[in-house]
């Protein structure tokens, strides 16, 4: 009987603290920061503030629906677009007074680009693939591009004065090192320094991830936790078919609730987390997160 009750405390623990930190996780990607407008008018704080709010909630929707799209084009797309959208939030939180400037992205552009992609959802949940609608969610695709350039434009307009002030303050830098006899030096960026290193990093970004890896390597820290999720559920409640559940796979849960009193349910999820704890991230997620067109899913079912 004590094992029983301790077995249960162990498992009621670690349930709290995989689904307390899965909480806190969502909590700290889906948080609205809060801006430190104390030097500004209570009403203007207010109007800043409450744009702020928007521009950070259009940013979390999108990227909850960046996550659930099967198209792996628009997927990329839309990190293209996020990445842009992310520094350009982090600086504004950092400089609440050039929100204003950001009026058109946070009205216009990041505006649109929800509607689009709404649009875009409520097509896919038809499951027609009518000449019409294909074309149509091509067009989409191509304006949420489109929109990509628009956001770096936005970001360069905000940073306008902020640009403005460094380049001056440079020159007055540079005349200042001329006038003592000391000439700055012109860097080759790429080139390699007297000590082997690269002179300004690499000489480019690549926007998509390499071919060879099934998931943006920003996205690696969640899909680790989900495995980790997964594998905890599977060894300590997989008897109840816990890990099942939590996949999705109801009807093989409700198998492993029913035969739980065999144990070989218990048996079975214990192999089973395992295996998932064990199983490379790129395999993972091609077993168990990545989510198959729904083209491909009904040309099987026929």
């Amino acid at each position: 009987m004590d094992q029983l009750l301790n077995y249960l405390i162990v498992i009621l623990m670690t349930t709290g603290v995989i689904f307390g930190g899965k909480a806190v996780w969502d909590w700290k990607k889906n948080r609205t920061p809060r801006l430190d407008l104390n030097e500004l008018e209570a009403e203007r704080a207010q109007y800043l503030q409450e744009n702020f709010d928007k521009a950070t909630a259009d940013y979390n929707y999108l990227e909850e629906a960046r996550e659930n799209i099967s198209d792996r084009e628009l997927s990329a797309q839309l990190r293209r677009l996020q990445r842009t959208a992310k520094n350009l939030l982090t600086h504004l939180e950092k400089n609440p007074a050039r929100i204003a400037l950001a009026y058109k992205f946070i009205d216009y552009y990041q505006d649109r680009a929800v509607k689009i992609v709404k649009q875009y959802q409520e097509l896919e949940e038809t499951h027609l693939a009518t000449d019409k609608i294909e074309d149509l969610k091509l067009r989409m695709k191509q304006t949420l591009a489109a929109l990509d350039e628009a956001y770096q434009d936005q970001f360069k307009h905000i940073l306008n004065d902020q640009i403005i002030s460094a380049d001056a303050k440079l020159k007055v830098m540079e005349q200042q090192l001329n006038a003592e006899g000391i000439k700055t030096k012109t860097i080759d960026v790429g080139a390699l320094d007297e000590y082997g290193n690269v002179w300004g990093g690499r000489r480019g970004e690549v926007d998509a991830f390499p071919e060879d890896l099934p998931f943006p390597e920003e996205d690696r820290p969640q899909i680790v936790q989900t495995k980790l999720i997964q594998s905890a559920l599977a060894i300590f409640l997989g008897s109840f078919g816990a890990h099942k559940f939590y996949q999705g796979k109801t009807l093989q849960g409700v198998i492993y609730l029913l035969l739980f009193w065999t144990c070989i349910p218990g048996l079975i999820s214990i192999i089973e987390g395992i295996r998932y704890l064990f199983m490379p991230v790129e395999d993972f997620y091609n077993q168990y997160i990545k989510k198959e067109p729904r083209r491909e899913k009904n040309r099987r079912r026929k």
